[in-house]
């Protein structure tokens, strides 16, 4: 039987647990390097750059790039949310994406 929305829904107070209720219809089909992206980015609320996410998770930027992508295109969990700069290896400061979950 599929589940349907309010099967996500905390029953003492009818808000999604943890996560939108979307997402949490849609984890069982999101490949896991997706939903490790996607849960990084729920854990900051204030949002969160490529950059960061990828110093959190330890992987390389080329890894999250196109997994944020996917979030955003494919799924649309995600948006940019303006910017904001960053220093690069160089110390010179560049702009980065700001991103956060809808």
């Amino acid at each position: 039987m599929q589940k349907q929305v309010d099967d996500y829904l905390d029953e003492e107070s009818s808000t999604p647990i943890g996560t939108s209720v979307r997402y949490q219809m849609i984890k069982p089909d999101l490949p896991e390097k997706r939903q490790r992206v996607y849960e990084v980015i729920l854990q900051h609320p204030e949002g969160i750059t490529r950059k960061q996410i990828a110093k959190a998770l330890g992987w390389p930027i080329n890894c999250v790039t196109g997994r944020v992508t996917e979030l955003r295109d494919q799924e649309g969990l995600i948006r940019e949310a303006g910017t904001t700069s960053a220093p690069c290896y160089d110390g010179r400061m560049y702009p980065n994406g700001v991103l956060k979950a809808l």
